[in-house]
C-alpha cells in the first residue's frame, strides 16, 4: 500500500514505528520526512502536526491522532478541510487517568493537605472521616476517559455526578446536561474533575463565574487542558478562601515558566503534564486496526466532528 506518514515531533518517532512494523508490517508506515513520493500519501498518523506537514502532503485524507485531544490539529491553520481527523479512544490512559483522579481526590476526602499544613507547624489533631457518600465528586466531561472514571470512582462509595454537553446515562451517576443545567451541577460538587476536551465552547470555563458556584472549601482537580482554566480566578478564590486546593496537570504553556504564580502557591499541587500517557502497544494496535477498517470500507469510531471539536 501507498505509505502513511508519521509524525511525533520528536525522538519518538522510532519507538513508533517500530510498534507499527511489529502489529502492522502490511500497512508501510514511514518517518514524514523519509517519504519520496509525497502525493501518494493519503493516510498520517500525529502528534501536534506542524503547518509544513500538511503541506507536504497535499493529498491526505485522514489523520490519526496519537492521543485523545485534538486541539492542536483543530488549532492548525494548514490543515484542510476535507482532512477526516481520527482520534485514540483510550490509548492506555483510562486507567492511569482513574489512578491519578483516585489519588488526588483520596488526598482531599482524607484532609491530608490539612496534616500537611499541620505537620509544619508541629499541630497533632487528627480530623474526623467523613463517609465517603458526604463526599460529592463532580466530573466536567463524560466522554471514554471521563465515564470510565466515573465508572471507577463508584467503587469507593462518592456521590458522583457528571456534566457534559450531550445527555449521558450512566449507572450510579448523576448526569447534567448543557448550559442550563451547569450551574446546578457546580453547586453540588465538592471535588471537581476536568476531562473536558478542549474546544472554544470549553476553554476559559474553570473561570471565577463558575469555580465561584462551587461550595466553600471545594478543590479543582485538571487533567485535562490548560486552556481550559483561567489561572488568575483560580488564584483570587485560593487566596479569598471560597476553594481549599487544586491540582493541576495541563498548562497553556509547557513546560511552565518558573515564575509562574502556580509554582509556590501554598494550595496547588503541581503535576508536569502526565496524569495519562499513551501506551505504544495500546495506540498502535488501536491507529492500526482502523485504518485496516477504512482500506476494507469498513465503519470505525472516532471520528471527529469539527463543529464540536470532539
Amino acid at each position: 500500500m501507498n505509505p502513511c506518514a508519521l509524525f511525533t515531533g520528536s525522538e519518538s518517532n522510532h519507538l513508533w514505528l517500530t510498534e507499527f512494523e511489529r502489529q502492522f508490517p502490511q500497512l508501510n508506515i514511514q518517518d514524514w520526512q523519509n517519504i519520496v513520493d509525497t502525493q501518494t500519501v493519503e493516510y498520517g498518523i500525529v502528534w501536534q502536526p506542524s503547518p509544513a506537514y500538511f503541506q507536504r502532503f497535499p493529498n491526505l485524507k485522514a489523520v490519526f491522532n496519537l492521543g485523545a485531544g485534538v486541539d492542536a490539529i483543530l488549532s492548525n491553520p494548514a490543515v484542510p478541510e476535507q482532512v477526516q481527523i481520527i482520534r485514540i479512544e483510550d490509548g492506555g490512559m483510562a486507567q492511569q487517568m482513574n489512578e491519578y483522579f483516585s489519588y488526588f481526590l483520596l488526598h482531599y476526602y482524607r484532609d491530608m493537605d490539612l496534616y500537611q499544613q499541620q505537620q509544619k507547624q508541629n499541630h497533632w489533631q487528627p480530623h474526623t472521616v467523613k463517609s465517603p457518600n458526604q463526599f460529592r465528586v463532580g466530573i466536567l466531561g463524560l466522554g471514554q476517559l471521563g465515564s470510565q472514571l466515573a465508572e471507577h470512582l463508584r467503587g469507593y462509595g462518592f456521590d458522583i455526578a457528571g456534566w457534559s454537553q450531550s445527555k449521558k446515562h450512566l449507572e450510579g451517576v448523576t448526569t447534567y446536561t448543557g448550559d442550563d443545567q451547569l450551574k446546578n451541577f457546580l453547586q453540588r460538587t465538592n471535588a471537581l474533575c476536568c476531562l473536558l476536551p478542549l474546544t472554544p465552547a470549553t476553554r476559559g470555563i474553570l473561570n471565577h463565574q463558575h469555580l465561584s458556584q462551587l461550595p466553600q472549601g471545594a478543590v479543582v482537580i485538571n487533567g485535562a487542558r490548560g486552556g481550559h482554566l483561567v489561572a488568575t480566578d483560580l488564584i483570587d478564590l485560593l487566596d479569598s478562601g471560597h476553594l481549599r486546593g487544586a491540582v493541576l496537570d495541563a498548562f497553556e504553556q509547557e513546560p511552565l515558566d518558573p515564575q509562574h504564580a502556580f509554582w509556590q502557591h501554598p494550595n496547588i499541587l503541581l503535576t508536569p503534564h502526565c496524569a495519562a500517557q499513551s501506551e505504544h502497544h495500546v495506540c498502535a494496535q488501536q491507529i492500526g486496526s482502523k485504518l485496516k477498517a477504512i482500506l476494507s470500507n469498513q465503519p470505525i469510531t472516532g471520528l471527529i466532528n469539527r463543529n464540536t471539536g470532539y
